[in-house]
């Protein structure tokens, strides 16, 4: 009688299913996201994967599942009356001064358009000297406010410009008083503009001071997201954490020193590359568009 050959048993989808479920969640920890959103996002994918006929086809649904997650950017749109004025708030050492400066130098060189910038960094002379540098180089006005009383009157001097960006003074989430000042800089600034926050923060700063952070100026106003110092960091868990978080859109990420290159419009699809494992080097990107 002839032996019956073996039959090499294949896993059942379900099994694939869960063994890619197990592969993603290990991998988007490893780049530190937060494991409630890890979870979050393979809960509602369980179905979707359960069905899907190959890893590759499981790996796509995930990639465009956490892409949706990180919502949309619209960049700076100047459409409309002018001008707009954008507030750039955040806590020290982010490098707020330095992204004024590449997204004024993108808007003004590249886009054409003519921009101004005010300062109420009154705290730190570095901070004004270092703007008005960026003002000189780029042939922009510089206007310096005092105090939040006189935000109007400073640009009603502005009114020819299509964008005035505004330098805030960075604070710890802790410091009341600053918190305040710029809570009211904001909300004295007359409908009569156009106003957008911006929140400024670093890539490099650990999880839960990102969110004490948060937590601090979402108290002051509506913000969209600016994260700097992609360059010095592998793991960009935190973007995704945060947006989750908060709420958020992430405008502009920033990638080096160097005015106007180190800047970008936030690629959802680069960070939700490497969140599953991609080796992409934010290290001197290029990308023009703003």
């Amino acid at each position: 009688m002839k032996e019956e050959q073996s039959v090499p048993t294949r896993p059942s989808r379900n099994q694939e299913s869960l063994r890619v479920m197990k592969m993603v969640y290990k991998v988007l920890l490893e780049n530190e996201v937060d494991e409630k959103y890890a979870n979050q996002i393979l809960d509602e994918m369980d179905g979707v994967l359960r069905s899907s006929s190959s890893m590759d086809v499981m790996l796509s649904n995930i990639y465009q599942k956490i892409i949706l997650k990180f919502g949309q950017n619209e960049g700076i749109n100047l459409e409309g009356k002018h001008p707009k004025v954008y507030f750039f708030v955040g806590p020290t050492g982010v490098g707020k001064t330095t992204t004024i400066a590449k997204v004024a130098s993108k808007l003004k060189v590249e886009s054409g358009k003519k921009v101004a910038f005010l300062t109420a960094d009154t705290y730190r002379i570095a901070a004004a000297e270092q703007l008005h540098t960026y003002a000189n180089i780029l042939d922009a006005p510089l206007q310096v406010v005092y105090s939040p009383e006189e935000v109007n009157d400073a640009l009603e001097q502005l009114t020819d410009y299509d964008a005035v960006l505004v330098d805030t003074a960075g604070f710890s989430h802790k410091a009341k008083e600053q918190k305040d000042d710029v809570r009211r800089l904001i909300s004295k600034t007359s409908t009569a503009y156009d106003k957008t926050v911006y929140l400024v923060l670093s890539a490099t700063t650990k999880y839960s001071d990102l969110l004490d952070i948060a937590d601090s100026y979402a108290q002051i106003c509506d913000f969209d997201l600016i994260f700097t110092k992609l360059d010095e960091t592998n793991r960009f868990g935190n973007l995704l954490n945060v947006c989750l978080y908060t709420g958020a859109p992430i405008s502009f990420v920033t990638n080096g020193q160097n005015v106007p290159e180190d800047i970008e419009r936030f690629n959802s699809q680069k960070i939700v590359k490497q969140l599953l494992g991609g080796r992409e080097s934010w290290t001197r990107q290029k990308d023009s568009e703003i």
